[in-house]
This record gives structure tokens, C-alpha cells and sequence, in this order.
């Protein structure tokens, strides 16, 4: 039996380093460290890695060039703003740069080697224009209203819903309701899934007010109203325009946070842990999802990754004082 070819996985492992490092190390780009450079060219001859260069040339990067598309509402969430942080670090630091694909432009797509779609909305003009590049695609979170073969990096929402809603339990909540989006988002569609997959497993009602992202301030300020006027003793929000719009209802109807109401939300952001309350919330370390999206793309560029490869990220709840107990 012939020995496994080392791959450049293996390279990434013996080093201590991602797949992009190793590449741009051996390729001699990148900023890299002479140490690590050294530590990686180690790692290859040490396990015998012999770059293959057949496959390698049938995607390389032609233009070094990244698209990325958001969702029109960027602007009203941090996540998407940490997310694109952290994609524009790792394509820094791996010497390609990056284009905005907007959903309101109506010319021809740009010349990009690739895409990564953040959060794609049903319906978003920006995602269909990135589908017709015919690219490699990354997709963070699934693409909902089209058939493609994207590459996923996606976050463990059911895993965040169920540890926030068991928390908003053991606090004394009887009646949990939910202030999330309607299902414009694979993301959205999974948190209002969860929520009655918990609710119907532990005898509970389910009770929900769901909204566009695109709706104003107000609109959630009403749904955060609506489930306090049906006798909610604790609110599961889905993103945190959700949990600013129930601080705002609390306020006006002379609810104490944490204590005649509970809170949590589904994703974490720097508002909420700075908030009065600070609101229990998961982060799902959207900086860390744009640095994986990039990896994985450049790895699907360099033949290196499957096009339809799946990268999960870990949920990492954070309990603080908008979970207290319920008094009386």
C-alpha cells in the first residue's frame, strides 16, 4: 500500500498554523515572521509535502482580489462590522485585497478571485449579483433562496438559543417569549426553529414578535411592548436591535431588567455588555468568522478545501446581570 501524500493540512497541523500561513510561507508571500516562515519549510520537509502543483494551478488567484458582499443593513449592526474586520485583517495579512459587492449597483459584477457572502438576505440583489461572478463562494451562514455550492462557515445558533433559553429558566421565567427576525436569514430561521423546539419539548407556550431587519426602531419597540402586554416574564432576543428596543420598553413601562423581567440575546455585541443591564447574551465571535471565511476560501482557491466545505464556529455564552432572579 502507498503512503497518504502529506497535504498542506498536515503542513498547517505539524506547524501550529493555518493553511494560509503554510501557503504563503512556501510560496514566499504574506507577512510573515522569518521564525514561522522557518518553522513551516521545517514542518513540510520534516513530513515530506510536495506542493501539487497540477491542482494548484487550476484555481490560482488571477486578480488578488476578494469580493465581499453585505447586507444592506451594515450600518445597524456591529456583528457585520467585527465580521468585516475581520475579514479585511486576514486578507491583509495574506496580501489580497478586498471589494465590496453592494446590492444597490446595477453594472457589471468586479473581477474578484472569489466571495464571501455575510449573512445573506432572501431577496438581497448584492448575493445574486456575487452568484453570477461564478466564483468559488464562502458563505457565512447558508445562501436560503438559491441553489448553489458555497463553502460554509456557520455559527451553533441552536446551541446558543437552547443554553440562553435554559438559562432565562433556571432564573424563574415562566413565560419566555421571542423578539426576533422573520425568515429573511438562515440564521433567523434557526433561532425561531429552536425556540419552539425547546418550547414544545418542555410543555412551554411559545410566544413571538418577529420583524424585519430592515424595520425602524420603533417597529421593535412595539413587538418588545406586545410581548410585556401578554404577560412575557422574560424576552429571548434574536439580534441585538431586539434587545435595545426591550431596554427601551422596560424603561417606559418601569420594569427593572434583570429583576421583573428577564433578557437575553442570541448574539452578542459591545452595546450589550455595556448596557444597564448588561444583557446575558452568546458571542459567536464574528471576528473569528471572518478570519475563518477568508482561510477557507483561499484554501478553495488553492485547491486545497472541497467548494462545498463547512467550517462550524463555537457559540460562547457570557451570563450577566439581565438573567438575575425574578422577583415576586
Amino acid at each position: 500500500m502507498a503512503s497518504k501524500r502529506a497535504t498542506i493540512l498536515d503542513v498547517a497541523a505539524k506547524a501550529g498554523v493555518s493553511t494560509t500561513t503554510v501557503s504563503d510561507a512556501l510560496r514566499g508571500r504574506g507577512r510573515i515572521s522569518p521564525e514561522t516562515r522557518a518553522s513551516v519549510e521545517r514542518a513540510a520537509s520534516d513530513i515530506g509535502y510536495v506542493p501539487n502543483r497540477a491542482a494548484r494551478s487550476l484555481r490560482i488567484a488571477e486578480y488578488g482580489v476578494i469580493g465581499l458582499q453585505l447586507p444592506q443593513t451594515l450600518s445597524r449592526s456591529e456583528f457585520y462590522m467585527s465580521t468585516t474586520f475581520g475579514v479585511l485583517e486576514r486578507c491583509a495579512n495574506s496580501d489580497y485585497d478586498v471589494t465590496l459587492i453592494s446590492s444597490s449597483r446595477k453594472s457589471a459584477p468586479p473581477d474578484v478571485d472569489g466571495v464571501i457572502v455575510v449573512d445573506p438576505v432572501v431577496g438581497d440583489r448584492g448575493v445574486q449579483r456575487a452568484l453570477q461572478l461564478e466564483v468559488p463562494i464562502v458563505s457565512m451562514e447558508r445562501i436560503i433562496d438559491a441553489d448553489v455550492k458555497a463553502a460554509l462557515v456557520t455559527a451553533d445558533y441552536e446551541g446558543a438559543v437552547h443554553s440562553l433559553l435554559d438559562t432565562l429558566s433556571e432564573g424563574g421565567a415562566k413565560r419566555i417569549g421571542l423578539l426576533s427576525a422573520v425568515a429573511e436569514t438562515d440564521w433567523a430561521r434557526r433561532v425561531r426553529s429552536e425556540y419552539e423546539r425547546w418550547c414544545k419539548g418542555g410543555g412551554a407556550v411559545a410566544d413571538f414578535e418577529l420583524h424585519s431587519v430592515k424595520d425602524s426602531d420603533e417597529i421593535w419597540v412595539e413587538g418588545a411592548q406586545a410581548l410585556l402586554g401578554r404577560g412575557c416574564d422574560a424576552v429571548l432576543c434574536g439580534p441585538p436591535t431586539a434587545a435595545h428596543a426591550l431596554l427601551v420598553a422596560t424603561a417606559a413601562a418601569d420594569l427593572e431588567l434583570g429583576r421583573d423581567l428577564l433578557a437575553a440575546c442570541v448574539v452578542d455585541a459591545p452595546s450589550l455588555a455595556t448596557s444597564l443591564p448588561p444583557i446575558t447574551s452568546v458571542d459567536l465571535q464574528p471576528r473569528a468568522s471572518g478570519h475563518a471565511a477568508v482561510d477557507l476560501l483561499l484554501a478553495i482557491l488553492r485547491s486545497e478545501s472541497p467548494a462545498d466545505a463547512v467550517v462550524p464556529i463555537e457559540s460562547i455564552l457570557t451570563v450577566r446581570d439581565s438573567t438575575g432572579v425574578v422577583t415576586a
